[in-house]
């Protein structure tokens, strides 16, 4: 490869290390998610209200972006992911006390210092690509990465299942505590990609002038609010669908956690193509292609609901589309996004801040309004889709 490539004379970062830094929260968010149903009869509550530990860890998941771009910046990206851990840990830790101690509250909690310190890993390894590597290998880079979203999320529900079925629900964050801890061997061998510190980088004043500066670029916020919409999705499907398999459909958690890995082996392969498409399409009309994809398999899966064709057949065959073409969009949005802005650690907190913030949106809302997944899904899948093509109108009418 030309030199052109590269920002940096050094080694270059290591993707699989990239890959499992990124898929930390994305972890974390899904593995206990075949775990609900036990979790709401071990607490007596209602599945609904057992959803909130979902929507709860993206409300730290994405304040948590915001919190890790001035640190990354600060102190460097890489003693800046050894915080996230440190408070992931902890998190972990108080999680698991909530089963001895009996306390649905406490496992709330632990959830939230989980997921604050998972959040790290997005943002620091969008950061580090974008030191490293001029944009038109950064997005390429990017579109492998997204392997984490692709990938992990399928491992995490099979793990997840498999755990609950041979162990208890509480398995699941031993399992996140191992994760976090084992992850410092591989980042103990990245090279620091900040070059200069900034010793400001933490002064509120400073932060605020940032988030503006970078808020500025109509681009990046339009691309970015897109980026949610579609993250949005992603985590509505992973939140639902084991649900509707294992509530209404009576799968066993073990044989879900097989054949749930379909979808997710839908969005490897949209990030494997995004990467080889890089080279010649541009983001913008990978973009549009996918959104056409995704509307046309919302209105899809509207009508086998509405028509009472729920079966696994469905799920899985939709939900492969579907995801692959998530995957595709998310990927070069992303791209567009972190691509575009000088401040490489808080253009990706920013970014990752309104992926995560919009997807916490739509999980609040599965949570809390009344009503089973088999209405819910498709009908958020839907909204978003609108929303999309508000925002793409706007963008293109000024």
């Amino acid at each position: 490869m030309p030199d052109a490539i590269y920002r940096l004379n050094q080694k270059k970062p290591h993707l699989l290390t990239l890959i499992i830094m990124s898929s930390f929260a994305s972890m974390g968010a899904v593995i206990f998610m075949p775990a609900l149903s036990k979790i709401s009869d071990y607490f007596q509550i209602t599945t609904n209200h057992s959803q909130l530990i979902i929507t709860l860890f993206l409300v730290g998941y994405a304040l948590g972006q915001l919190f890790y771009g001035p640190l990354a910046n600060r102190l460097g990206r890489k003693r800046a992911f050894y915080v996230g851990i440190a408070i992931a840990t902890l998190g972990s830790i108080v999680s698991i006390l909530s089963e001895p101690l009996n306390s649905f509250t406490l496992l709330i909690f632990g959830r939230l210092l989980e997921a604050l310190g998972s959040s790290a890993g997005l943002v620091i390894s969008y950061a580090m690509i974008n030191d490293y590597y001029y944009p038109t290998e950064a997005r390429r880079v990017i579109s492998f990465m997204t392997l984490a979203f692709a990938i992990m999320p399928g491992i995490a529900t099979f793990v997840g299942s498999l755990l609950i079925t041979y162990f208890s629900w509480l398995s699941c964050f031993y399992f996140m505590l191992f994760y976090g801890l084992t992850l410092i061997i591989p980042v103990r061998y990245l090279e620091e990609t900040a070059t200069v510190l900034d010793k400001n980088a933490l002064h509120f004043k400073d932060i605020k002038e940032h988030d503006k500066h970078v808020l500025e670029n109509r681009t990046f916020r339009h691309a970015s609010f897109l980026l949610g919409l579609n993250t949005m999705c992603i985590y509505v499907f992973a939140g639902s669908v084991p649900l509707i398999a294992i509530r209404y459909l009576g799968i066993a958690p073990a044989t879900y956690g097989v054949i749930g890995l379909i979808p997710f082996i839908g969005t490897a392969l949209g990030s494997i193509t995004s990467g080889h498409l890089s080279k010649y399409c541009s983001a913008e009309t990978l973009v549009k292609a996918c959104f056409v994809i995704e509307l046309l398999v919302s209105i899809a899966i509207a009508i086998f609901f509405y028509l009472g064709i729920v079966n696994m057949t469905v799920l899985m065959v939709c939900g492969f589309i579907f995801m692959f073409a998530c995957c595709m969009m998310g990927a070069n949005l992303a791209s567009i996004a972190s691509g575009i802005v000088d401040d490489k650690a808080n253009g990706a907190a920013v970014m990752n801040f309104f992926s995560i913030g919009i997807a916490m949106c739509g999980t609040f809302v599965l949570a809390l309004t009344p009503g089973s997944q088999i209405f819910k899904m498709p009908f958020l899948f839907l909204g978003a889709m609108a929303l999309m093509l508000v925002v793409a109108w706007v963008h293109k009418r000024r």
